[in-house]
């Protein structure tokens, strides 16, 4: 019974320590896999920033040569008015000119509109996109706390470790102390066994002399009514 305490004591502290292993394993895990979501979030921000800036550059590209083609127009037809006032013999020529440039205007004014509901459309998809920004943040900032509560969950985990294996450490010092103390008393039980069996052969010798005691010893025994050296 002895010797079987410190081999449970020992599978006890085994199965603790391999459970912690396991939990161990398996929160690295999920922390490199929390690691990696983050990474993925932050790369897909930085690809809406800079999709956002490029759709900025371009919209404010396009208006300043909308605005520049209005600007050229409207010089364009200045002139125009002036020849027709300085030109009135050539009012039918002018006129035909004038029309041409007042289809002209039409159609840079519906471009014009055109412009500005795609530039209304691109407002719109603006604010969608920093929505979104917004949302990629916002998870950034959750991936980042559950990676701190993991991070301190492992801490917490290695501490456990470290404990469990002072602990076994010892039990193994307990288990060799409790081994020590085991080996002496057998020896001295085996030392007042011994000196109690020669102690009643010296009774038995001297209250009959006339026996021989040659072949009685301790470590011999009896077979089929014989005194035969054991076989231990």
């Amino acid at each position: 019974m002895a010797e079987d305490l410190p081999l449970l004591v020992s599978r006890a502290v085994k199965g603790s320590l391999k459970k912690l292993q396991e939990e161990n394993s398996a929160l690295k895990e999920s922390n490199l896999m929390i690691r990696a979501e983050v990474e993925k979030l932050t790369c897909n921000l930085l690809m809406t920033e800079l999709e956002h800036s490029r759709l900025e550059d371009a919209m404010d590209a396009e208006l300043r040569s909308t605005r520049k083609e209005a600007s050229d127009l409207h010089q364009k037809l200045h002139l125009q008015l002036q020849e027709k006032i300085d030109l009135e013999s050539k009012l039918v020529l002018y006129r035909l000119k004038v029309a041409d440039l007042e289809a002209a205007k039409r159609a840079e004014a519906s471009r014009v509109e055109n412009l500005e509901k795609r530039s209304a459309d691109r407002e719109i998809l603006l604010g969608k996109v920093e929505k979104e920004r917004d949302n990629a943040l916002a998870e950034l900032a959750e991936a980042h706390e559950e990676a701190k509560k993991i991070a301190a969950e492992l801490a917490h985990a290695q501490d456990e470790g470290k404990k469990a294996v002072e602990e076994l450490a010892q039990a193994r010092e307990e288990t060799e102390e409790l081994k020590k103390q085991t080996h002496e008393l057998e020896e001295s039980v085996a030392q007042v066994l011994t000196a109690g069996f020669d102690a009643a052969l010296e009774q038995v010798a001297c209250q009959y002399p006339e026996l021989d005691l040659s072949m009685v010893s301790i470590s011999n025994e009896v077979v089929d009514g014989k005194i035969v050296p054991s076989e231990d």
